[in-house]
């Protein structure tokens, strides 16, 4: 398949990934806001894992503390953006609001869909160097996308969205990782500058996320200790995830 075998890999691995996690709530009967709770701050506590373990890193280590500074704010500023044009539902109490849990659920796909781009990046940048390599690349990363996925599904499955459009949304955030790994297998190298700011836009994008969105919902919905567990138990998660990385 020549130069297109790493771009179908590269779409296998963002859409597999972030497939099978976005079903896994829903094959499972996990109902009730504790445990949406749980499960919310669980997510929360994935994306924090990531971003300050992984991309957050990564991006300082290509281009320096400022490029990634820099795309932390491009990507907090983007998320911002986005989530004052979405249409708010402003919940008070102790019950859930369905259209609320969907627009958290839109917002972790679109900052999933930013971490996948440089996933994919890497995953065309190890193709041009070893075949062998960027396939190991492209399966540690599938692994890793499966608990990203959870962390979309979950506050669809409690927004009432069907389990064949939260899995449609969870596969459709993969995209970006082929399209990634078509543009590094075209390259060869991509420029660290760039990278660095895709990293860290995506980090920037998921801490927003966390802080404005899954951590507030998380302790409105749940009763000590169930969010504060599920975070812990997210951070966890999300330390594996990097280490496997």
């Amino acid at each position: 398949m020549g130069r297109h075998w790493p771009i179908i890999v590269g779409f296998i691995a963002g859409m597999a990934g972030t497939g099978l996690g976005g079903a896994l709530p829903y094959v499972f009967p996990l109902r009730g806001e504790k445990v949406t709770a749980f499960l919310l701050a669980s997510a929360a506590g994935v994306m924090t894992s990531i971003s300050l373990l992984e991309l957050i890193p990564e991006a300082v280590e290509a281009a320096g503390q400022s490029w990634a500074a820099v795309g932390l704010v491009l990507g907090t500023m983007s998320l911002y953006a986005l989530d004052k044009a979405l249409p708010h539902v402003h919940r008070a109490g102790g019950t859930s609001d369905a259209r609320g849990m969907v627009r958290i659920g839109v917002l972790i796909c679109l900052g999933i869909s930013l971490h996948n781009f440089p996933e994919g990046l890497a995953i065309g940048a190890g193709y041009a160097h070893e075949a062998s390599f960027g396939l190991g690349v492209a399966i540690l990363i599938a692994l890793q996308n499966i608990p990203e996925g959870i962390a979309m599904a979950v506050p669809l499955k409690a927004g009432n969205v069907s389990p064949r459009n939260a899995i449609l949304a969870a596969v459709g955030s993969g995209l970006p990782m082929g399209l990634g790994a078509a543009l590094g297998i075209l390259v060869g190298s991509v420029s660290p500058v760039g990278l660095a700011i895709s990293l860290a836009s995506a980090a920037g994008a998921m801490m927003y996320i966390v802080s404005d969105e899954l951590i507030p919902e998380a302790h409105r919905l749940g009763v000590h200790p169930y969010p504060t567990t599920g975070l812990v138990v997210g951070i966890i998660a999300g330390v594996v995830a990097c280490f496997l990385a």
